[in-house]
């Protein structure tokens, strides 16, 4: 089967903007994108200034915005400076907990999306779909692009944005009685039964090489969460920040996460407006140096929170983490937690 054509793009440069400094980077994204359907739009950021956006040919205007002629590149990187804006107060709160910084952000909802990472402290790169199924596409060439010019462009090495391809998956586990720790919320049923159908799904789940923590919540109030903090081999990573700690923070992620995701709802609608009835967001992933944080909704009032703790297995914990999804709405159901304890 032959390759799709790339697809014609446009290059819209701000003034500051020279050869020397911008013009292989701007090479590399402008293939990016004509090798990526998926990709409406790339937007590179210096310090939070805008240097240049590689745009899609032809391109309607975003239709949330009304675009003066002239100011396409302005208003086509919007959604990614506010994305940017979001993703810095994000690493502020991720900062605490010694996973390091955070590299990658995704964003995604079911007319669009948004990715945003740094290729190194300073340069910021975001990128837009527009389409309700691109995001996979746009999130895995956005990978690539960001590490083609850390590597051959900064000679910095390979952090593994979105994981290792080649890293195995759920190499180990725990046997019931010694783990995973799971407690319940003030959402959860009053069910003995039910409560040992969710220790079944955590135990199947969570498991010391990829997925290490997952919390269920339903109207941002806890419903069940389990992890494997306490197994021997996860202990190294928790030298400089405890598990105790650990937990308690994660917890604390949760709770303060509703005005972050108004305002990624927000950037979000500039490309794609949320449908009505539907969750504010479909994914939310913070892809720090160390591992990752999910959030993946169920539902408008219902929501797990993932995390893994190694990089390698970054693509590996999302994959668990919905099938945690898949398996809660079919033996669990979202809606059995409507009586609060």
């Amino acid at each position: 089967m032959a390759a799709p054509a790339p697809q014609r793009t446009s290059t819209l440069h701000q003034p500051h903007w020279t050869a020397t400094r911008h013009g292989v980077i701007t090479e590399m994204c402008e293939q990016t994108v004509a090798a990526t359907p998926a990709i409406r739009s790339l937007s590179h950021f210096s310090n939070g200034i805008l240097d240049f956006a590689v745009l899609r040919a032809p391109l309607a205007p975003l239709s949330s915005l009304v675009i003066e002629p002239g100011d396409e590149e302005t208003g086509e990187s919007l959604p990614g400076s506010r994305l940017l804006l979001c993703t810095q107060d994000l690493g502020l709160v991720l900062r605490p907990l010694g996973t390091g910084e955070l590299m990658r952000t995704v964003a995604e909802g079911p007319r669009g999306g948004l990715w945003g990472g740094r290729a190194r402290p300073g340069e910021y790169l975001a990128a837009v779909t527009d389409a309700g199924d691109g995001m996979p596409d746009a999130d895995a060439a956005m990978n690539r692009l960001v590490t083609r010019i850390r590597t051959e462009v900064h000679s910095l090495p390979d952090e593994l944005l979105g994981g290792d391809p080649v890293a195995k998956p759920h190499l180990t586990s725990i046997p019931a009685p010694e783990g995973p720790r799971i407690d319940f919320g003030t959402a959860a049923a009053a069910d003995t039964g039910y409560e040992e159908r969710l220790r079944h799904l955590w135990r199947s789940h969570i498991n010391p090489t990829d997925l290490h923590y997952a919390g269920y919540y339903r109207n941002w109030t806890l419903v069940c969460v389990g992890d494997v903090f306490d197994a021997p081999e996860l202990g190294p990573r928790f030298i400089d920040v405890s598990v105790r700690t650990r937990r308690t923070a994660y917890r604390d992620l949760s709770r303060g996460l509703r005005g972050h995701v108004v305002r990624l709802t927000d950037a979000l609608g500039l490309v794609a407006p949320s449908a009505p009835g539907r969750a504010p967001l479909d994914r939310l992933v913070l892809d720090v140096q160390e591992g990752a944080v999910y959030v993946h909704w169920m539902s408008p009032q219902s929501f797990l929170l993932g995390v893994t703790l190694d990089q390698r297995q970054v693509g590996n914990a999302e994959q668990r983490l919905r099938g945690l999804a898949r398996a809660l709405e079919r033996q669990a159901g979202p809606e059995r937690f409507t009586t609060p304890r």
